[in-house]
């Protein structure tokens, strides 16, 4: 389990974030059933926590401390874009008080933060116990 610890983490962070973007840290949806600003935002962030989860499972088959530095930078990669989605990289509503302002722009960010943050852990961690087994 404590081998797995950053697999783990990561595979939740991206479930929380894949879901929540189709549920409750989702878009915005008009009383009409067109299609806001945002939806395209949602759609990017739902894309890119599955690339995360996929990263993630990944992570539970590499052995080397070389392949899972290589798969966690591309998961702190993966993250950094995350960061950016909404509202950088794709459009917003005008208005703060909507609800991909409100929630979907702040709760997205948090997460993705969170996940490069792991990654970043992970990072060091797997540079040290490669350092270990060098030596």
């Amino acid at each position: 389990m404590k081998k797995h610890a950053f697999a783990w983490i990561l595979l939740i962070l991206a479930a929380v974030i894949s879901v929540g973007s189709v549920t409750v840290l989702g878009p915005c949806v008009h009383a009409d059933g067109s299609e806001a600003v945002c939806s395209r935002a949602g759609r990017a962030i739902l894309i890119d926590g599955c690339v995360l989860a996929g990263l993630a499972v990944l992570l539970f088959f590499l052995r080397t401390p070389t392949g899972r530095t290589a798969v966690l930078f591309l998961v702190l990669c993966a993250s950094a874009v995350g960061i950016a989605l909404p509202g950088t990289l794709f459009p917003l509503c005008r208005m703060d008080s909507m609800h991909c302002r409100a929630v979907m722009q702040p709760a997205t960010i948090i997460l993705f933060a969170a996940a490069l943050v792991v990654s970043a852990a992970g990072i060091i961690s797997e540079r040290k116990k490669d350092r270990r087994t060098k030596s």
